[in-house]
């Protein structure tokens, strides 16, 4: 079994240049190039065996998703779209640009301290593990073997759980970059041990000139090689 972990594409809440998390928005015209993007990417690989798909149920990432389906030609799959994979409820960060973030709740690190964050107001890093582990045990432990399962989440959700389905240390989501748009993290199920390897991560050599302006400034801040140190590699 392989999963194919995808950050949703560019909404309209990523060019205000402010914190969004569950405020609901669509795709831009670009987000929507992005996502057939990775559909064309990822096409003939899952054309192999029988799909499965999950969304959260913001718009954004359902919209992500549905554009995928539409270009391995699969619009007529059943999704289940779930608040398991929402993204974390950032509270009074909400809506806030990074440098009012920084002035008023400093403490707040999003990047390097991730395993240590409570959201004022909204959810911990806990919060969204357990909700991680539930999405975990209420669907992907009931899939078989020979399924391509595609999960459509959220920039912090897909870092947890990436984190928590290789079983890594908590605190060693604090070395794993922010996701690009649409980037692929590939996991593979290993049948003799139950656990996952990993086999890709933000991957998103497919957006060339679709690629977030500046992502390699503000995305890629880890310090340490997390890939390197995963122990299923």
């Amino acid at each position: 079994m392989k999963l194919y972990l995808i950050r949703h594409a560019e909404s309209y809440g990523n060019i205000k240049g402010k914190i969004i998390s569950t405020t609901d928005f669509e795709l831009t015209e670009k987000g929507i190039a992005q996502s057939q993007r990775i559909g064309q990417k990822i096409c003939s690989e899952l054309k192999e065996k029988p799909i499965s798909a999950y969304s959260s149920s913001l718009a954004r990432s359902r919209q992500t998703l549905k554009e995928i389906l539409r270009c391995i030609g699969q619009e007529n799959l059943k999704v289940i779209e779930t608040d398991y994979l929402k993204e974390m409820d950032l509270g009074l960060l909400e809506g806030m640009t990074w440098e009012e973030r920084q002035q008023k709740y400093p403490e707040v690190d999003l990047d390097e301290k991730l395993s240590l964050l409570q959201a004022p107001l909204g959810e911990s890093y806990q919060d969204v593990r357990n909700r991680c582990q539930l999405f975990a045990e209420k669907y992907l432990e009931k899939e078989t073997d020979e399924k391509n399962i595609i999960i459509v989440s959220h920039g912090i959700t897909l870092r947890i759980l990436t984190n928590f389905l290789l079983k890594r240390p908590d605190e060693d989501i604090n070395y794993l970059n922010w996701m690009e748009n649409t980037a692929l993290t590939e996991l593979m199920l290993k049948k003799e041990s139950n656990t996952y390897q990993l086999v890709r991560l933000n991957d998103y050599s497919h957006l060339k000139e679709l690629q977030t302006m500046g992502y390699e400034t503000w995305g890629l801040f880890a310090s340490r090689d997390y890939w390197v140190k995963s122990p299923n590699v």
